[in-house]
């Protein structure tokens, strides 16, 4: 699914999900995300689903934190606030802002406890408005992590450790793994297994921009 189909299947959930009278804005808002793909896959989840089941518009998406490619945003609506987990997979309801987040999966993952998650994101005023990743220079364009961060794998802006080539574009990861092509879940593991024993190249901002995204 393109960008454009994801906006557009937002903006017919909005049909039946927002009020007339909040249409517009909600629609502008869609539009100031609409190349951002993690915003979209937020949108998406919330008008889908509406938390409190009733017609409902996003106002305003705050970013609360960020690990390895994964926000969480804090998503403010003419009802309440909510927070998810989002990503360029998708995105995940965690629950009232009020109440906090109960995953301890997700609170172990960005190295928090339930009462400090709590009390860290209580001033939501604190945190700054989410920005789309394709205007925030210090992130990866393709899969959103940071300088010194990993690529999530399979992310095209990687660099093969081995010849300095785009990493899902070179040869390499089917030499390093013995095959022509990878037709099993365990010549994928090999492959993986090679790469992390070589060293992963994590992503720089000034040497891994879209110029060599082209050059690839």
């Amino acid at each position: 699914m393109t960008l454009e189909d994801q906006k557009n299947a937002i903006l017919l959930l909005m049909d039946y999900a927002v009020n007339d009278e909040d249409q517009t804005p909600a629609r502008e808002l869609v539009d100031r995300y609409e190349s951002d793909i993690i915003a979209l896959h937020l949108f998406k989840e919330f008008y889908s689903y509406l938390p409190e089941a009733e017609n409902d518009a996003i106002r305003l998406v705050r970013r609360l934190d960020k690990r390895g490619g994964n926000f969480i945003l804090a998503v403010t609506t003419n009802r309440d606030t909510y927070l998810y987990l989002c990503n360029h997979e998708g995105a995940e309801f965690l629950g009232n802002h009020q109440e906090g987040i109960w995953d301890e999966e997700v609170l172990g993952y960005f190295g928090y406890r339930r009462e400090q998650a709590l009390e860290k994101f209580a001033a939501l005023d604190d945190f700054p408005v989410y920005t789309p990743v394709g205007l925030d220079k210090g992130l990866c364009l393709m899969c959103a992590v940071e300088r010194g961060e990993l690529h999530r794998l399979g992310c095209p802006v990687e660099v093969c450790p081995w010849c300095g080539g785009q990493l899902v574009g070179c040869n390499c990861r089917f030499s390093q793994a013995g095959v022509d092509k990878f037709a099993s879940e365990a010549q994928l593991d090999a492959f993986i297994e090679a790469l992390e024993a070589k060293g992963r190249i994590p992503f720089d901002p000034v040497d891994q921009g879209v110029g060599f995204i082209k050059a690839g």
